[in-house]
């Protein structure tokens, strides 16, 4: 891992190295996360039980924990040859907040859709995965993914907070609405479930 390379290389004389690492970024013009998730219209389910929690971090607190990264970087700093997460703070509901952009773009809650089970959304991911590996394609749905969507994924940023004197500069609520309001007047009319009428 590169961060592992980092940290190793850390000799606190002569090269001074820190690792910060965000939690599930996103952002207005996210391409990753939000494009995949809501790319998935009206095909999106809940895995698993629909109650995990999940750390989020908007793009601009994961650039406020790199500067704050790069002014620890000196002699004698607790930082020095350590690992840091950055997160927008308090863990949220990951599918209430997926929610919240997927209605906003025009698709039907999540909560009104029948749920998928782990013990029968698993198997198939991993026979999608063999026959992703089968036909040499990548297939969206696979073990990890179908993991990530059902398992708690939050952590404690306490460390940046005490070494880094790290806090969030956008709030989780004003950087996710933020979000989701340029996925709907921005984003929905070119890639949203009703792109096709916004055409017409």
């Amino acid at each position: 891992m590169g961060e592992v390379a980092c940290l190793q290389a850390n000799d606190g004389v002569s090269l001074f190295t820190v690792a910060i690492a965000p939690h599930q970024v996103y952002g207005p013009r996210d391409m990753l996360f939000l494009h995949n998730i809501l790319g998935a219209g009206n095909r999106l389910r809940i895995f698993g039980s629909g109650r995990n929690l999940c750390s989020f971090c908007h793009v601009d607190n994961y650039c406020h924990g790199l500067l704050l990264g790069e002014r620890a970087l000196f002699a004698g700093s607790p930082a020095l040859g350590r690992f840091y997460i950055v997160t927008d703070g308090a863990p949220q509901d990951f599918w209430r907040s997926v929610d919240a952009g997927v209605t906003a773009v025009g698709c039907r809650s999540v909560f009104n859709k029948m749920r998928l089970p782990a013990w029968f959304i698993l198997p198939i991911a991993y026979l999608a995965q063999l026959i992703s590996m089968l036909l040499g394609r990548k297939l969206k749905l696979n073990p990890f993914a179908a993991k990530m969507l059902m398992i708690h994924r939050w952590f404690d940023i306490e460390a940046s907070r005490r070494d880094l004197g790290y806090e969030p500069l956008i709030p989780f609520e004003q950087g996710w609405a933020d979000t989701v309001e340029w996925f709907k007047t921005v984003w929905a009319p070119k890639h949203g479930p009703n792109r096709n009428q916004a055409r017409r």
